[in-house]
């Protein structure tokens, strides 16, 4: 129980990697605030904590929408006092883009200006957003553990355009903000994983017509998540964990 008694915050809990992360983080005694969209996730995604033995409440929030996101935080505080911890994973790559683009590799010249706002609000606004909110709470309470998930695309060149170069932009966000934290006790840091099996990635797999690539698992990058808030150095900061490297 590495975690009791914390108050930990996971953005886009309602499936995949968030859902095994609030899972994750729940079995090590925190208290788990769920958040997404979808409040029928939500509910699953609490039911499971709580089956299991562990604490767990759900909100509904656009996280593109900065007055969503500080109700989120206000809401905490109000009722808990404090956040701990913040799993910045929220994020995705809408199927309305590869619906129209049926392939993996849209061009920079292919893509339009819709949709690339579209790839960077829903990808780097929303932890930009959720850092921007929570940080000041952090910084009164002297403290705190914030992760985002980032994406082996995000560290190497890759043909997927809009989404490599906002996932790109949260490992540039969490040195940044790792930096400025630093001073008041909070540490910053990213999990980087290739391709995970979540309902996602199957369906854009089938879109684009690699139903057979081989993944990883959203339970692996869980484990990587709560390393970094449980065991990982006092000093590590600013870092990212790549995952799945030959994936």
């Amino acid at each position: 129980m590495k975690l009791e008694g914390k108050i930990a915050i996971v953005t886009g809990a309602g499936k995949g990697i968030g859902r095994e992360a609030a899972l994750a983080i729940a079995e090590e005694g925190a208290t788990v605030v769920a958040v997404a969209r979808t409040q029928a996730d939500l509910d699953e995604t609490v039911k499971m904590i709580e089956e299991k033995g562990g604490k767990a409440v759900s909100l509904s929030r656009d996280l593109t929408d900065g007055q969503q996101v500080q109700s989120m935080v206000d809401a905490v505080v109000g009722k808990y006092g404090r956040i701990d911890i913040l799993v910045n994973n929220a994020g995705g790559y809408p199927s309305e883009i590869y619906d129209k683009v049926k392939k993996q590799a849209i061009k920079i010249w292919e893509w339009s200006e819709a949709q690339w706002d579209q790839i960077i609000k829903t990808n780097l606004r929303i932890p930009f957003l959720c850092i921007n909110k929570v940080v000041p709470v952090m910084i009164k309470q002297g403290g705190g553990n914030i992760v985002s998930v980032s994406s082996r695309m995000g560290r190497i060149a890759s043909q997927m355009g809009a989404y490599a170069v906002a996932k790109g932009g949260i490992i540039t966000l969490t040195k940044t903000t790792a930096i400025q934290t630093q001073e008041y006790g909070i540490k910053v840091n990213a999990v980087s994983p290739g391709i995970v099996d979540t309902p996602g990635q199957r369906v854009y797999n089938h879109n684009v017509g690699q139903d057979d690539i081989k993944m990883g698992s959203a339970q692996d990058v869980a484990k990587a998540i709560l390393y970094l808030l449980c065991d990982s150095p006092a000093v590590m900061t600013g870092q990212s964990i790549d995952l799945f490297t030959t994936v």
